[in-house]
């Protein structure tokens, strides 16, 4: 008799008398439930922020730090007045929250009056001198940051970031909230991808409502910069690739079946299941080609390239994945040979990318002025122009950012808080990347997380999409839903 359609799609390990998975929003109890809304929320938070021109404007900042923050308010709200535990214990990363903390605290210390003079920034005492001639004129206290009204808005965008990895964290320790996280992250990349192109296509532009004052001709979707959407297309194409070879390896049959059994139900998958996502992914793919984006079409690749080796090494069926690399490559083959022409005409002109090195130089000599305190959290686009000079730049050219995450941070924290935030972030990948070997089958949002690290971190050494809120905050829930679920199903986590 041939089974039915529920009983193939039931997973392999049920067995009779077994507890049936609750459905979401259906769950066993009142305070699961509570949560399924309190996750819905968080999805609804993460396909906004890409909106509003990639969250990259203050009022977008503020909405989003009030939004991720009542979320966070409503999760321990309901879990207080439910007793139940943390999903994920905090003493299992108390070191991830102390180092966090420190940083925090180090930001808050540039911004004050506290520093000791030989600590504060030069520019206060000479502001001071300069305002002891005015009549009426308070006095100065000297501070670390040398803008800490940048530096306090950036303590917000870095505290949200947190409250976004933490609420997913928490939240995606259950299976089927990581599911849907990985569904939803496919469907927002396809979304923001299809209006980029549409946008492209017919209104090359306008941005949104707005008149587009750059980039015109190259898709961004609704950020303003193409790199950065090129990064956030990234994560959209690894969450596509990782859900194509997760539908797989859930439908696949034991091996004991006749040949034929197997390959029926694998070409079942892929006209049921597969081809969807396979045109998803090709969506998100040529969008990416078309912002004309060389150091976000290589990230994109690398870390596409890092989900398929981490595939290999969580899967037992090692020719499932090469069977499954093979159409997703030609997809992108034939995106970058239809549409590709003007990225290959971006990797053979010659001296690209000159002023960004000389940006990074410059930074770097700066930072041996303030090695250990740094200008201030935010402080780069006011300080560094007093240390980019006029012969190597455009005059007329404005340098707000780095170009460099890395060296930003030098330039802005000093050596010391920039060293312990890279180790933080290293430390959490590390995590992820030990308790996901030790578990019995890796859930593909921790394979996602790591391979969206390769992305993101890459990318973040040649331009600033990590500082654009939109990936930032993406990326922060995706490592946080990695993390939850790196670890073994058989490990109480809340203890």
């Amino acid at each position: 008799m041939r089974p039915t359609a529920a009983a193939r799609s039931a997973p392999r390990s049920a067995k009779p008398g077994a507890p049936r998975a609750s459905a979401f929003l259906a769950r066993g109890t009142r305070a699961e439930t509570y949560n399924d809304l309190v996750f819905a929320g968080l999805v609804l938070g993460l396909a906004w922020v890409p909106f509003l021109l990639g969250s990259n404007r203050l009022v977008a900042w503020g909405v989003n730090a009030v939004l991720f923050g009542m979320l966070l308010a409503l999760f321990e709200a309901g879990r207080l007045v439910s007793g139940a535990r943390h999903p994920i214990a905090p003493r299992r990363l108390w070191w991830g929250f102390l180092m966090l903390s420190a940083v925090a605290g180090w930001i808050v210390f540039q911004l004050s009056s506290w520093a000791p003079p030989a600590w504060q920034n030069p520019f206060w005492s000479l502001s001071a001198d300069v305002l002891q001639a005015l009549p009426g004129a308070g006095p100065i206290e000297g501070r670390v940051s040398v803008t800490p009204d940048a530096g306090v808005r950036g303590l917000v965008l870095l505290l949200t970031n947190a409250m976004a990895f933490y609420l997913a964290l928490q939240l995606c320790r259950d299976g089927r909230r990581a599911d849907l996280l990985l569904r939803a992250l496919v469907v927002i990349g396809v979304g923001y991808a299809l209006f980029g192109l549409v946008q492209h296509a017919l209104a090359p532009h306008t941005l949104l409502w707005f008149e587009r004052q750059a980039y015109i001709g190259q898709v961004t979707s609704t950020f303003v910069n193409k790199n950065s959407y090129a990064t956030y297309a990234g994560i959209g194409l690894i969450a596509t690739i990782g859900l194509l070879i997760d539908v797989y390896r859930r439908a696949g049959r034991r091996r004991d079946l006749p040949l034929a059994v197997r390959a029926t139900a694998f070409v079942e998958t892929t006209l049921q299941s597969a081809l969807p996502i396979l045109a998803s992914a090709g969506v998100i793919g040529v969008a990416l080609v078309l912002t004309v984006s060389r150091a976000g079409f290589i990230a994109g690749i690398a870390g596409l390239l890092t989900l398929i080796l981490l595939a290999l090494t969580a899967s037992r069926r090692r020719w499932l994945i090469f069977v499954i690399a093979a159409p997703v490559l030609a997809v992108l083959l034939a995106a970058l040979a239809l549409f590709g022409d003007d990225l290959g005409e971006r990797f053979t002109l010659p001296g690209a990318g000159d002023a960004r090195w000389e940006v990074a130089a410059r930074a770097l000599e700066a930072v041996r002025d303030a090695p250990l305190t740094g200008f201030g959290y935010g402080s780069f686009e006011r300080m560094f122009a007093v240390y980019r000079g006029s012969e190597a730049f455009t005059p007329w050219h404005h340098w707000d950012k780095a170009h460099n995450t890395y060296i930003e941070l030098l330039f802005d924290l000093g050596i010391p808080a920039t060293a312990l935030l890279v180790v933080l972030v290293g430390a959490l990948l590390a995590v992820m990347l030990a308790n996901m070997l030790r578990r019995e089958a890796p859930h593909m949002i921790s394979l996602v997380a790591l391979a969206a690290s390769a992305t993101v971190l890459l990318h973040a050494a040649f331009d600033f999409s990590l500082q654009i809120q939109a990936v930032a905050i993406t990326y922060w829930a995706v490592v946080g839903a990695g993390l939850a679920q790196s670890w073994s199903r058989r490990i109480d986590t809340a203890a």
